[in-house]
């Protein structure tokens, strides 16, 4: 390999300085960033938006500093059918509900992994795939199909974001490190030559934990069907007006 030499160098700092184009770029990113020194002013001439469709002008939806891409754009799909049809302003389905069902279906689906590769080696190539990664943010459509028809939705004003569920990555570390642990432990019990049940006993207990850690992360969702049973106040464009529950959930099964 033919290594830089310092004359090379030299040359390439002369060249640069004799060029006062590069000088007059220099100051303009340098000082406003690289994108906003490129930008020309014809450009917003150029592209001005022009739409045929008018949407609804309900908020944005914020993922914030998740992976919950997937789970956001399936409800807000949901979410613009019910603002559309109640008249409904500031109205959104909570994100942080169906994120919680998903790391709890997560952790099962990594422990019946476990389970089912107890006879492969660490350093099978299918072990160190789940080890490396028990669980994440992603997913995709057939997942949160299968979230929705077994869990439901609800508002988010029923079920709020936690620092969890906007911010991901603690959560995440620990959760891997507890499936880690608990992969190790039903190993082991299956190594001793432990029977099925007896594995799936241990399996209920490990998932317990989990779901505990996740319910104290997010929060508690024991009364969440009692609200909605109780009624759900919604804001219309027109008045305030209180919407029943029965023709709330009646309504909501036409999307699950």
């Amino acid at each position: 390999m033919n290594a830089i030499q310092e004359s090379f160098t030299d040359k390439l700092f002369a060249n640069y300085e004799a060029n006062v184009k590069y000088q007059a770029i220099e100051n303009a990113a340098s000082h406003n960033g690289i994108f906003a020194a490129l930008e020309r002013r014809q450009s917003h001439v150029d592209n001005t938006p022009v739409f045929s469709l008018d949407l609804t002008k309900d908020k944005v939806t914020n993922q914030k500093a998740s992976g919950r891409c997937w789970m956001f754009a399936a409800l807000n799909t949901f979410r613009h059918k019910l603002i559309l049809q109640y008249k409904l302003e500031n109205f959104e389905l909570s994100q942080a509900h169906t994120f919680f069902w998903d790391k709890y279906e997560k952790s099962n689906w990594f422990l019946e992994q476990v389970i089912a590769t107890a006879d492969q080696d660490l350093t099978s190539r299918k072990v160190k795939f789940l080890l490396q990664t028990p669980q994440q943010d992603g997913g995709q459509w057939d997942m949160v199909v299968s979230l929705f028809e077994k869990y439901g939705v609800v508002p988010k004003s029923v079920y709020p974001e936690s620092v969890s569920s906007s911010s991901s990555r603690e959560l995440n570390a620990i959760l891997n490190k507890l499936l880690r642990q608990d992969a190790q432990i039903l190993r082991d019990l299956l190594a001793s030559g432990a029977d099925q049940a007896t594995v799936q006993a241990k399996k209920e207990d490990l998932l317990q934990e989990i779901f505990n850690f996740l319910a104290m992360s997010f929060r508690d969702f024991h009364h969440v069907n009692l609200t909605l049973l109780i009624a759900i106040k919604i804001t219309t464009t027109k008045a305030k007006r209180a919407l029943h529950h029965k023709n709330f959930t009646r309504n909501m099964s036409i999307f699950l």
